[in-house]
């Protein structure tokens, strides 16, 4: 009896859930199956390539539709044929079941996929039209097939209207277009209603275009960066496919190639283009030191970066995730126009009802119907919340829905946490004391540091660092209970070791006065202090220093020119509080020293009970529940796990000047939000007023009505930032600017940048539609 693998390889079809297959042949390092269903599944067809291109042994899948031929090169020192065979096979199976997933790239065939996409959704309408403007105008078409026509194009509104009805179990001011197009069709007046269904469906195409085109773009260069990739191990540069590349990993990069990761710069400098990244035409010098971005394009020179994030965790791969994950569709303006519109339903109906009775115009009776901006709303506020979150997004800004962009832009208070927050978190002892002179600094080391073992507070890992560097051998700890924002009690060989703040050791009763009286400088020191303890007795104090970060003074200096009011909370003492304040001109009336989570929590909400819209920023675990009680909360890429999720806003290049570059953008959002409301409401009251009182003719109607809310789609569509908007913008380089000596040089490889603008210009998108 022949094996499986046998059977395969002399062309016997295999069933794999009904999905009719045959490996035509099998040989070292090549693999050609026939599967008919590539023929005429395009969806199928993408998601086996993305499937199969997934693992790591592919070198590369070629697929033939008209020839259902699937051809696979593998890698035949990574794994043996019957292994690919079952692979491929499961595969086959899952791609079935599977949907297809929104991170994959686009393919020329989806293109004309989307095409024919949005020809299907407008070419009805667009044809009832034309069908009734021949029919007033030049030919005798019976008004039944016209009617017809008409009902057939509205059908894919209606439905949507209606399952939303069904589905919130309430009227939508959507029925009001509905009524007013099968009340004018009856009429016999087909054009009006042919109009309005054009009109509502091109908005609807306009504003799921505009999401598709800017997800495909951003796709394309997450699939773009370069499959294999040049490591650095033991001063020889080695290939090796991207999945493989680790954190920590040395990459090299030369001119002419994208760059595969996100990191530092260990050695080179380089020309950069981050125009697919941010959208704006600009080329950056990065050097020793700096930082640089995945899928940017590396124009001249040749870097060696140390890899800090990879993939999916690269700023375009969050982007990505934003763009998949985003809510944009809950802002307040567009509840509030919803609940506006649907609420005057019945008063509509009811003026209808009255003007039809005093004047007996069919005309203007329906003129009321026209009082719909909801819809327009619904279409324009989105689309602006999605290019809004997307440009910030690219600017490394994750804002993690339009609720949140909304709140951001209204914000008049900013609360800082200390701790890793306005200062680097890269804490470093600066000295350890002693209680007694029995007790060495030695003894102090190896017992807060045993403590500390798998806390990743900056404290502990400062602690941790020094003992290392002292050759401190740490001790495993059998018990802890971690204080949050207080410190940690741990059981060390049977003795209880307490490692924390002054407030810790004295709800614990242990008596410091003896140690202060040995050193009376801790009362007036501005270093910060962690207290060491053992069986109740105190043993010394670690000093400790975290400077500020770069940034944070220009940040809150442009906070305070905005008008708006800063705060600091930390769990340190008020001397240390006080001291970074009046660094940053934060006055000691805003400087909350020694708050704990819940303290943090009832300074936050008696801040909000005065009328203040807070932003609260904060990193670590003891901020998550301020966090959650700010209006808007934000935090770091590389803060904890949890602060990240609660935040609404992820500054992802971990640079505090994310803060007023994200107001801004939703500033200027939220200025297109209401251009866009009075785009839409006003031209709808005005049609209202016109036709009851002069019977304005339906067309014109429609035309200023739904043509308004076709405005205010395309009016969200604008650059939100123009160049001189982006002096508002911020280099995490601290403003490097482009080495002249450099350009000469490039200069000389124009070749390059004239092969990569060809490039850029078949893959681009419409310039409307870059953000």
């Amino acid at each position: 009896m022949k094996s499986l693998a046998e059977k395969e390889h002399l062309g016997v079809k295999k069933d794999v859930e009904e999905i009719d297959c045959q490996i035509i042949h099998i040989t070292s390092g090549r693999l050609r199956m026939k599967i008919p269903r590539l023929s005429r599944d395009i969806k199928y067809t993408s998601q086996l390539n993305l499937l199969i291109e997934s693992f790591d042994f592919i070198i590369s899948v070629r697929i033939n539709p008209a020839a259902e031929s699937l051809i696979i090169y593998y890698q035949e020192h990574l794994v043996s044929s019957t292994t690919v065979q079952e692979r491929v096979l499961m595969m086959v199976k899952q791609a079935a079941i599977m949907e297809t997933p929104s991170d994959t790239a686009p393919t020329d065939t989806e293109y004309k996929t989307a095409i024919a996409w949005a020809m299907e959704r407008v070419g009805m309408p667009v044809f009832s039209l034309g069908l009734a403007v021949m029919a007033q105008q030049l030919l005798p078409v019976p008004p039944l097939l016209v009617a017809g026509v008409v009902a057939v194009a509205a059908i894919p509104f209606i439905q949507r209207t209606v399952d939303m009805m069904m589905e919130e179990r309430r009227l939508d001011a959507d029925i009001l277009d509905i009524l007013w197009m099968s009340l004018y069709t009856i009429k016999g007046d087909f054009v009006g209603p042919a109009l309005m269904v054009s009109l509502i469906e091109s908005g609807d195409v306009l504003r799921d275009a505009t999401a598709r085109a800017n997800e495909q773009q951003m796709l394309e260069l997450l699939q773009g960066v370069d499959k294999y990739v040049r490591i650095e191990r033991d001063g020889q540069e080695e290939l090796i496919q991207l999945s493989e590349v680790k954190q920590g990993d040395r990459v090299v990069v030369y001119a002419g190639e994208t760059i595969p990761v996100s990191g530092r710069v260990l050695r080179g400098t380089a020309l950069i283009d981050e125009h697919k990244l941010t959208g704006e035409s600009k080329l950056v010098s990065r050097s020793e030191g700096q930082v640089v971005h995945a899928s940017t394009l590396l124009l001249q020179g040749k870097i060696c970066i140390l890899t800090k994030r990879i993939g999916q965790n690269t700023r375009l791969g969050l982007a990505v995730q934003l763009m998949q994950a985003a809510p944009v569709h809950d802002t307040r303006v567009e509840d509030y126009a919803s609940k506006l519109a649907n609420a005057l339903i019945a008063p509509t109906l009811v003026l209808s009802g009255l003007i039809f009775a005093l004047t007996r115009d069919v005309s203007r009776a329906l003129a009321p119907l026209h009082l719909d901006f909801g819809h327009a709303i619904r279409i324009a506020v989105p689309t602006t919340a999605l290019a809004a979150v997307t440009y910030a997004a690219r600017q490394g800004i994750y804002i993690r829905s339009g609720r949140a962009l909304e709140m951001l832009a209204r914000i008049d208070t900013v609360v800082f946490d200390k701790t890793g927050t306005l200062t680097q978190g890269n804490a470093a002892v600066v000295e350890v004391k002693t209680a007694d002179e029995e007790i060495s600094p030695q003894e102090i080391l190896e017992l807060a540091a045993s403590a500390e073992q798998g806390n990743s507070h900056p404290v502990a890992s400062a602690i941790i660092r020094y003992a290392e560097e002292n050759s401190v051998v740490m001790k495993p700890s059998t018990t802890k209970d971690y204080r949050v924002g207080l410190g940690i009690v741990a059981l060390i060989e049977d003795d209880k070791v307490l490692v924390g703040s002054e407030l810790l050791l004295r709800q614990e009763g242990i008596n410091l006065d003896a140690l202060h009286n040995k050193y009376p400088d801790l009362k007036t020191s501005t270093y910060s202090l962690v207290y060491v303890a053992k069986n109740n007795q105190p043993l010394g104090v670690i000093l400790f220093t975290d400077p500020l970060r770069p940034e944070s003074m220009e940040v809150v200096n442009s906070l305070h020119c905005q008008g708006r009011t800063t705060y600091i909370l930390t769990g340190d003492n008020q001397r240390v509080a006080n001291h970074v304040g009046s660094k940053l001109g934060i006055s000691p009336e805003r400087t909350y020293a020694q708050v704990f989570p819940d303290k943090k929590v009832e300074v936050i909400c008696s801040i909000k009970d005065k009328g203040q819209k807070v932003a609260f920023i904060g990193e670590g675990i003891n901020d998550v529940a301020a966090l959650a009680h700010a209006d808007v909360s934000i935090s770091f890429l590389d803060g904890s796990d949890i602060a990240r999720e609660t935040a609404d806003v992820v500054l992802l290049e971990n640079d505090l000047r994310g803060i007023t570059h994200a107001i801004a953008i939703a500033k200027r959002a939220m200025e297109i939000i209401y251009q866009n409301t009075a785009i839409a409401a006003v031209p709808n009251l005005s049609v209202v007023l016109a036709g009851v009182i002069f019977a304005l003719d339906p067309v014109l109607g429609v035309i200023i009505s739904n043509g308004s809310a076709l405005l205010a789609e395309l009016n969200s569509f604008r650059p939100l930032f123009e160049q001189e908007k982006n002096s508002n913008s911020y280099d995490s380089n601290s403003h490097v600017v482009v080495d002249e000596s450099l350009i000469s040089t490039f200069a000389n490889t124009q070749e390059v940048i004239n092969s990569h603008n060809t490039k850029q210009q078949t893959t681009a998108i419409p310039n409307f539609l870059r953000i």
